[in-house]
């Protein structure tokens, strides 16, 4: 999104997507447009949202959006067909019931981290 002209991003979010406010003002799009874009996306029938941690995160984000820009909050995930998925509960049933194949890591106390980032480096995807 193009961002208001009284509005500075958190620096730590310049550093994890790599695109400074500059290049958000030159090349982002309205608010509006964005939830539109997004909105026409989504409500494509039989279409089914997949994410990591979407569920919990992502779609609360989508669902504030959406309310802004008078789209019904709800409806895309399941309307016409529509569903959604968070993988991040589906590594949770993995490692519950077949762990054998993934190497988990473990977090600072010991216990299995599902960051993706975590996941990712021990199992060496890039």
């Amino acid at each position: 999104c193009k961002p208001a002209d009284d509005y500075l991003p958190q620096p730590g979010a310049v550093m994890v997507t790599g695109i400074t406010p500059q290049e958000a003002r030159d090349k982002g799009v309205s608010e509006a447009e964005f939830a539109r874009r997004i909105h026409d996306l989504f409500t494509v029938p039989n279409t089914c949202v997949v994410g990591y941690n979407n569920i919990r995160f992502d779609d609360e984000v989508t669902r504030n959006i959406f309310y802004r820009n008078f789209y019904d909050p709800y409806a895309w995930s399941w309307q016409n067909r529509n569903s959604r998925w968070d993988l991040l509960d589906i590594m949770r049933a993995c490692y519950a019931l077949r762990p054998e194949g993934i190497n988990w890591p473990e977090n600072d106390d010991g216990l299995p981290s599902f960051r993706l980032e975590h996941l990712t480096r021990a199992n060496g995807i890039e």
